[in-house]
């Protein structure tokens, strides 16, 4: 796999996320369903620092809110494909800093709640696979922040 960069307007962050990903089909047939693409994909991933784009994940709060919440609770697991701790741990900073863009609150309320979560879950990989569980995404959101998610 290639990853190419993407800038993220709510944090001011440029890297991975949201970013362009080539994945040969064969490899993609073999993830199965992962919670971190990249940690998942058999084989070496390449990451070019060329920016690609602009990821505009947070148009509405619920995508802000999962967006933040995903994201740190992986980085705060621990990174799978070789990311540095100090890394790793500034990116959580920017992200629960998130203070540009729409709904910027909401992807700063979901990276906490995610690093919580994390520590929360941290030997139990059925509870930290919820990641990946859209409908537990949006109740777990709803009981925190009320019924504001756009469909989605």
């Amino acid at each position: 796999m290639r990853v190419w960069r993407a800038v993220n307007l709510v944090n001011g962050l440029t890297y991975g996320y949201g970013g362009l990903k080539l994945i040969r089909r064969s490899a993609q047939r073999e993830m199965g369903e992962a919670v971190d693409v990249l940690a998942a994909l058999p084989g070496r991933i390449e990451f070019d620092q060329e920016t690609a784009g602009i990821t505009r994940f947070n148009q509405s709060p619920f995508h802000a809110w999962k967006a933040g919440f995903r994201e740190c609770a992986m980085l705060s697991r621990g990174s799978e494909y070789g990311m540095a701790d100090d890394d790793a741990h500034k990116r959580v900073e920017a992200w629960t800093l998130s203070r540009s863009g729409e709904f910027a609150a909401y992807a700063a309320a979901g990276a906490r709640e995610g690093v919580t979560f994390a520590r929360q879950t941290a030997r139990d990989r059925q509870q930290f696979d919820h990641l990946n569980n859209p409908t537990w995404l949006r109740e777990r959101f709803t009981a925190a922040h009320g019924d504001q998610a756009v469909s989605g």
